[in-house]
């Protein structure tokens, strides 16, 4: 896979947490596997695309959300690109923090030592929120999701949002180390398509 294919792939990454953060806020439920990889991928240490996500098809919602995004722009696609954007300006955020990152991966290295929970559970989920929230949620602007209040008040799935949102930090840091810049999201557009609709998802 070439450094092409790896930053679209990460770009589609940043896309797939945005999304199932979208699906959640507005209908409570979200693609599973997707959301399951993404969610791992805050624990995996490498910088290897191919490591941190083991085909394409663990990121089918991303690479879906990406053909709309640079293709014709549709209405439901809005909230999914506000959210990335303001991932892109969070991380950044994030990066000149270093009290923020001491303590993100504190707690990540923790997680990775508690074998008896899956990242999808909802004690995984609950520390990652808390997480989310102690950290990069103090950090202004914060993100604000959009979406129904029967679900937006529901508690797991309040921690999966920003457990997701966590994972989204996590996709954005990884698509900067693949050479990932935000001026390539006007002037990549053709290109990525191009990428995209080789890829088997």
């Amino acid at each position: 896979m070439n450094k092409d294919e790896q930053r679209t792939l990460a770009l589609a990454s940043v896309l797939q947490t945005a999304t199932l953060v979208d699906q959640l806020a507005s209908t409570g439920t979200c693609d599973s596997e997707n959301s399951n990889a993404s969610l791992k991928s805050i624990i995996t240490n490498s910088t290897d695309i191919e490591q941190i996500f083991t085909s394409p098809k663990e990121l089918a919602t991303g690479l879906k959300s990406l053909k709309i995004a640079f293709g014709e722009k549709t209405k439901g696609i809005q909230n999914v690109v506000f959210y990335s954007l303001a991932l892109i300006n969070l991380e950044k955020k994030l990066m000149k923090n270093q009290k923020f990152l001491s303590k993100i991966s504190g707690e990540i290295e923790h997680l990775k030592k508690q074998e008896f929970f899956e990242i999808s559970h909802a004690n995984s989920l609950a520390r990652l929120a808390e997480l989310y929230k102690t950290t990069l949620g103090e950090l202004n602007p914060t993100i604000m999701v959009n979406g129904e209040e029967m679900y937006l008040s529901n508690q797991r799935t309040a921690n999966h949002i920003r457990a997701l949102l966590l994972a989204g930090i996590r996709a954005v840091s990884l698509w900067k180390s693949q050479g990932g810049r935000t001026w390539q999201l006007l002037l990549n557009k053709k290109k990525t398509l191009k990428l995209v609709n080789t890829m088997d998802f």
